[in-house]
């Protein structure tokens, strides 16, 4: 353990398999303290164990400003502050345009972009007093939120428009709290991920399909969320405390 989050509190959401698990475990590692956020609640519970000591488990569904609002009074309550989001919750509804119903549209949007954006809100309203008082010391103390966009957000992707807006949202959203929140030492960025986890895999069942998905990608694969994790923690970490509004791609060559 290197310990480049050492006593750091973190919130992750979505964190009870894939990615968000892969981040849960990496930022344990690296010695901070984790709130595993997952709707599943055997899931959260496991990842939390696996994290260790320095890990509690919170079930809100993301996508609502009350849902935000408890997540982040849990990591209070729990750890006594936050320094870290991880916006990292989604789901998938994929349909072609003229398939996709109101409700395939809006849930997505609500999970992805809304919950992306309340639980936002809600860690900047905690930090900004804290931000300013810390200034008016001479002091500068970074804090971090990382959002998850994807490839299908930054160059589209069929049957996926309504995922595809979201996350070209989030892009968005990333961008303009960099330009909000840099003068406050809160750093703002996003990943753009592809790993291979639960919620991919039906993509690549079919094996010519596969094939077509596989030949876009520079390096002939997709990922693992183990792979994917260590840019999370670079982002978590004093070591890009200069790095604002930028979109990191970790696509195996994907997004070229």
């Amino acid at each position: 353990m290197s310990g480049r989050l050492q006593n750091r509190t973190s919130i992750i959401t979505g964190a009870g398999r894939g990615i968000g698990r892969a981040i849960a475990l990496a930022f344990g590692r690296e010695g901070a303290r984790v709130l595993v956020n997952d709707i599943d609640k055997e899931a959260a519970d496991v990842v939390a164990a696996e994290v260790g000591d320095n890990a509690a488990a919170e079930y809100s569904p993301i996508g609502s400003v009350a849902s935000a609002e408890r997540l982040v009074q849990a990591a209070v309550e729990t750890f006594g502050s936050v320094d870290i989001l991880v916006n990292n919750a989604g789901i998938l509804r994929d349909k072609m345009t003229h398939n996709m119903t109101e409700d395939d549209f809006d849930r997505v949007i609500e999970v992805h972009l809304k919950g992306t954006w309340a639980c936002g809100r809600e860690v900047i309203r905690l930090w900004r007093p804290l931000a300013k008082e810390e200034q008016s010391r001479g002091e500068e103390v970074h804090r971090k939120i990382i959002n998850v966009t994807s490839p299908s957000g930054l160059i589209g992707a069929v049957g996926q428009s309504n995922y595809a807006a979201a996350k070209m949202g989030i892009v968005g959203l990333t961008k303009t709290w960099a330009k909000e929140l840099g003068r406050l030492a809160i750093n703002v960025n996003a990943v753009s991920p592809t790993a291979l986890t639960a919620m991919t895999q039906p993509l690549v069942q079919d094996e010519e399909q596969k094939q077509q998905r596989l030949q876009r990608f520079a390096m002939g694969r997709y990922g693992a969320p183990d792979e994917i994790a260590p840019s999370f923690v670079f982002l978590a970490s004093h070591d890009s405390d200069y790095m604002t509004g930028q979109v990191l791609c970790v696509d195996g060559g994907l997004v070229i």
